[in-house]
Order: structure tokens, then C-alpha cells, then sequence
């Protein structure tokens, strides 16, 4: 089995995307049955937004017409069985770097047909199924609240529906921020813990334990301890300048 997760944050390893992510692979790792994980950080590779020419569908199917480094990444997204998108939250929605990579990549893997699938209308895959995939979603952002999530939530729900790909779960952190502190890391042990048997069980059974998605789900801190560390932080920043 060959999961591929692709992380959307400009901060690449050092991002508090990063800091769920890698113990969420590390648990799809442990079960014996994940022959190979793979991070790709979207950061490192020169990915252009979408020019809407559709050459991709008339002169070149299937090739984009732009030289640049999303060939690279086509092949790792066709051979995936598990694809892992991790993203922080930008404007209630995924990254820039994470849109274009999708914009892009699911250009070239659809013919330009349309065609309906159950109520949806969609495109085929050009590839025999080639974004039928199992995927999860892994985001945080600097906001109190799940609700923010709503709009990520809905994005990934629609593309999985017309795409016929299955969201096997989602992993949202909200007050993200507080991984981003060093010293507080130690507090946090319990959510890793869950988030590595997340890793796990997704691989053994397709779904998160609803004990762990229990877990996953609380909060890191009390909102309002978060939002006043929060804002500490700004005014003692803004002081200094």
C-alpha cells in the first residue's frame, strides 16, 4: 500500500501543518500493512496556477502546457492508494500553493466531457480512475472554533463526490498556533498520541475509531486562554516595532 500526503503550507517542514501530519503517517507506518509513506512539500516545486487555456484537454490531453514541475508529481498521484491532503486553513479554505497543485492536477487527470455521476455532473477520468482514491484531509488554523472548517469541509466533500474518491476522514486543528510554540509541545502528547492512532486505524480499518475522532476533537486549550495568549503575543510584537 503506498500513501502520499501532500503538504500545502509555504513553511514546509517547519509548519504546525507539518507537526500533525508526520505522526499521522508515522501511525500508518507502524501497522506493518503501509508498505511506503511519502511526504511531498509543495513549497519545494515550481507549481503555476492554472492559465484556464485548456490545452490540456484539446492539443496536449492530458499534458499541461506549462514547463514547469507538476509532471513530477502526476505519476505519484495515478500510483497513490491513500492521498493525504494537509493544508493550513487560508481564508476558510485550502493554501494557495495547495490550490493551484489541485487546480492544475485535476485538470489534466479529467477528459472534458461531462458526464453525470448519481446527481453530480463531472468530468471522467482520463486515467481509469485515476482520482478514485481514498483520501484524508489534515488542516489547522489560528482561530478558536471548528466552525471555521466548514468551507474546507464542503470543498473536499463536493470533490469527492463528483470525483468518486472516498474522504475516509478529516483531521481539523483549530488554535493550530499553539504547536507552533516550543514549549508547550509537552502539553499536547495525548493529541499526538491520537493523532498517530488516527494513522493507524485508517489503514487497518479505512475509518478513524469514533474514541479516537472523540479525542481528536477536543480542544487544545480553553478558548479564551487562547485567545488572550493569542493576542499577547500581537500587542507585545506590535510593541516592539
Amino acid at each position: 500500500m503506498r500513501l502520499v500526503a501532500f503538504n500545502g503550507s509555504p513553511r514546509g517542514k517547519r509548519s504546525n501543518t507539518d507537526k500533525i501530519l508526520q505522526p499521522f503517517l508515522e501511525g500508518a507506518r507502524s501497522t506493518g500493512l503501509c508498505v511506503e509513506t511519502e511526504t511531498i512539500y509543495l513549497k519545494d516545486y515550481k507549481i503555476n496556477h492554472c492559465l484556464g487555456c485548456f490545452t490540456c484537454w484539446t492539443k496536449t490531453p492530458g499534458v499541461c502546457i506549462q514547463k514547469d514541475d507538476l509532471g513530477l508529481l502526476v505519476d505519484k498521484v495515478i500510483d497513490a492508494d491513500i492521498m493525504v491532503f494537509a493544508t493550513p486553513l487560508y481564508i476558510f479554505t485550502v493554501s494557495g500553493l495547495m490550490k493551484n497543485f489541485m487546480d492544475r492536477l485535476m485538470m489534466g487527470l479529467a477528459k472534458p466531457y461531462i458526464i453525470k455521476r448519481d446527481e453530480y455532473y463531472t468530468h471522467p477520468s482520463r486515467y481509469n480512475g485515476s482520482f478514485s482514491k481514498r483520501i484524508v484531509l489534515i488542516s489547522n488554523c489560528g482561530f478558536p472554533g471548528r466552525y471555521n472548517f466548514t468551507g474546507l469541509i464542503e470543498t473536499f466533500r463536493i470533490l469527492c463526490q463528483v470525483s468518486g474518491a472516498n474522504l475516509l476522514a478529516t483531521i481539523l486543528c483549530p488554535m493550530g498556533e499553539l504547536l507552533g510554540i516550543s514549549q508547550l509541545l509537552s502539553l499536547f502528547g495525548w493529541y499526538f498520541d491520537a493523532v498517530r492512532e488516527a494513522g493507524k486505524e485508517i489503514i487497518e480499518r479505512d475509518a478513524i475509531a469514533p474514541d479516537t475522532e472523540a479525542i481528536l476533537k477536543r480542544d487544545l486549550m480553553k478558548e479564551e486562554e487562547y485567545v488572550t495568549l493569542a493576542n499577547a503575543y500581537f500587542e507585545n510584537i506590535t510593541r516592539g516595532q
